[in-house]
């Protein structure tokens, strides 16, 4: 379903006859996660609805600003219950919610997959995916809106705080004329800008620096500057005291130096390693994503792979070889 008036007027139906309604985060849940979900709990319990915010993972630390955050029910405390509605925001596949966040999702008597990845496989009952816009925190927006929701100072805060921060502060190139047209409505309905701008980009742990510091001393540049990549190590937590959520932000650090076009980050973990790509305006992430089985945005993607992080740095490098090496520049 890709009518907005349309999937507002099904979704405002499913809501009113539900008489038990979940809303679930995915594993290693991030800004526009966050943000999202903050919203949509503002929105239900102003309707008088009972809602079940379902976590799979824990919430960093930048994030736990947001009051939604403090009535997250552990997902495995549950029990496989059945819920009459499900609501997904920015999730593009069911696996994304972990095997018990999975399970309550198929269960539920009907399911609502809100998202704006191209690579969304639309597994909701009903779905509403708009590709082209810069978060699921703006689709939402024009949800809430066609809804005639009233939103409260939290409701807009948690917004601003999606479209913030999967734009990179407004810095990617998706972000357009409706996008500060959005924002400036949040800023009228009470958005705390401040708390956003403390909270995620102005409160960096020194565990969190040390890490990035070794990690960003690692830094190899390939394909003539075009492409750096880092690595972070298991051990490199470990010697810092970072946790695995100090991680974020580093492909960022990364993509930012000059010269480069695109920035690749691998994170080390247990029984996997986590890819991310990011570039500034030429490379399509989503090349480099896609031969690891992951996805994305054509400037931010992801994957994880089972494979050896050494192993997976030489694919990374054959495969700058062969598709920078082609492109005319």
């Amino acid at each position: 379903m890709s009518d907005l008036k349309d999937f507002s007027i099904s979704l405002e139906k499913e809501i009113k006859k539900a008489n038990s309604i979940a809303i679930i985060s995915h594993v290693s849940p991030d800004g526009d996660n966050l943000g999202s979900l903050e919203a949509m709990y503002g929105y239900l319990s102003s309707l008088g609805k009972e809602v079940t915010y379902v976590g799979n993972d824990s919430v960093p630390k930048d994030f736990s600003f947001l009051p939604s955050t403090k009535h997250r029910v552990d997902v495995d405390s549950l029990n496989n219950k059945v819920f009459d509605l499900v609501i997904a925001l920015d999730s593009s596949d069911i696996h994304r919610f972990g095997e018990a966040g999975e399970l309550i999702v198929r269960a539920a008597r009907f399911t609502a997959n809100i998202d704006h990845h191209l690579s969304n496989t639309l597994y909701g009952d009903m779905n509403y995916v708009v590709p082209q816009a810069t978060s699921t925190g703006e689709v939402l927006f024009n949800v809430l809106e066609c809804l005639d929701a009233e939103f409260t100072g939290d409701m807009a805060t948690g917004i601003y705080t999606a479209i913030s921060t999967d734009t990179g502060s407004f810095q990617y190139d998706s972000v357009n004329g409706g996008t500060h047209r959005i924002v400036a409505k949040l800023y009228d309905y009470g958005c705390d800008h401040n708390i956003v701008v403390q909270s995620v980009y102005q409160s960096r742990s020194r565990e969190k620096l040390a890490l990035m510091t070794k990690v960003l001393s690692r830094i190899e540049f390939l394909a003539d500057g075009k492409v750096a990549m880092a690595a972070c190590q298991l051990e490199d937590l470990e010697e810092t005291g970072a946790t695995s959520e100090d991680t974020e932000g580093i492909v960022e650090q990364i993509r930012n130096i000059e010269g480069v076009e695109m920035a690749v980050f691998l994170k080390e973990k247990e029984a996997e390693v986590k890819l991310s790509f990011r570039s500034k305006s030429y490379i399509d992430c989503t090349q480099f994503a896609g031969e690891f089985g992951g996805g994305g945005h054509v400037r931010a993607s992801g994957a994880s792979a089972a494979m050896n992080l050494n192993d997976i740095a030489n694919k990374v490098k054959e495969l700058v070889d062969e598709k920078i090496g082609s492109l005319k520049l």
